[in-house]
């Protein structure tokens, strides 16, 4: 099945799961594949294939085709123009100290909408963030633990975010390639609740917010290996597997577990790990049929 992927991500109901959603040739109507674990799954992609434009969401959750279909760079999701037209745009950008909305829409969004700030640890680091979804946030990000520590609404949780970001040298984002790298190598939940209760010592000795949780009505951390498969029970890191605009790519295998973006697949006695978030915006060949792969095996295949 040839299908334009559109989005990856991951559902709360009836139970967690990654999923993909695209459309088909056939039909624009959009669809889900749920990616559960051992499902078997091929993805492939021909060589020099372009990446188009995926559209826009509006107000109401509803995704707008691109006008043009536009060929944009590998790097994008978006052209220009649907990125402008994009409801929610603004929160990429807002550091919490004056309201610059996207959209009356998206002004009225977040002044009416509960967000929480929480510290999520994520490849043996702690992070901030904030959202109005926690928990769905952990799961796409593939957080390994998370807290909330605050709850608003307008430019006041940005703001916590940022201020302990500065004050406290906490990363906002950790990259895809450095949550790959420590996939095989799990960290004990008492080293994650230590690393994250020693950054709330810091945070209730010499941060104040108007939206900042008494400590002692915050709830216990979440832990989310539970939502990943089997990918805590990996004694080593899988191959990586990426995109190269001049080499077709083909991937196959039984799944492990998806943890975000990152897909992980067992093919024979083979590992491979792959991010799904760059697979957005191409025609992808796909079927959830098994083939075999050619390839150097998982580095711990060879101890």
């Amino acid at each position: 099945m040839k299908a334009f992927i559109l989005h990856n991500g991951w559902r709360l109901k009836p139970k967690p799961l990654p999923y993909l959603l695209y459309i088909t040739g056939e039909s624009s109507a959009e669809q889900v594949l749920d990616l559960s674990p051992e499902m078997p799954l091929t993805l492939s992609i021909a060589a020099n294939e372009p990446k188009f434009c995926v559209g826009f969401n509006d107000s109401k959750g509803q995704r707008h085709p691109c006008a043009t279909a536009a060929i944009i760079p590998r790097s994008h999701m978006q052209c220009q123009t649907c990125s402008s037209q994009e409801f929610f745009s603004c929160r990429a950008y807002c550091l919490g100290d004056f309201c610059h909305p996207s959209s009356e829409e998206a002004r009225d969004f977040c002044w009416k909408t509960k967000t929480s700030v929480y510290l999520t640890s994520i490849a043996g680091k702690v992070k901030v963030g904030s959202s109005t979804n926690p928990f769905r946030r952990w799961l796409g990000q593939g957080s390994d633990a998370g807290i909330v520590i605050g709850e608003g609404i307008g430019l006041d949780p940005r703001a916590l975010e940022h201020q302990l970001a500065l004050k406290l040298s906490l990363p906002l984002a950790i990259r895809v390639s450095q949550k790959m790298k420590v996939i095989g190598s799990p960290i004990s939940h008492q080293t994650m609740e230590a690393a994250i209760m020693k950054v709330l010592d810091a945070i209730y000795a010499d941060v104040s917010s108007p939206i900042l949780l008494p400590r002692n009505q915050l709830q216990p951390i979440t832990f989310l290996d539970s939502y990943y498969g089997a990918i805590s029970n990996l004694k080593g890191r899988p191959m990586i597997k990426r995109l190269e605009k001049d080499k077709p790519f083909f991937l196959s295998g039984e799944i492990v577990g998806v943890k975000g973006s990152i897909l992980i697949l067992k093919n024979k006695k083979t590992y491979f790990s792959f991010n799904l978030s760059s697979l957005v915006g191409f025609h992808v060949q796909l079927s959830q049929e098994l083939s075999e792969m050619a390839g150097q095996k998982s580095l711990f295949d060879f101890v």
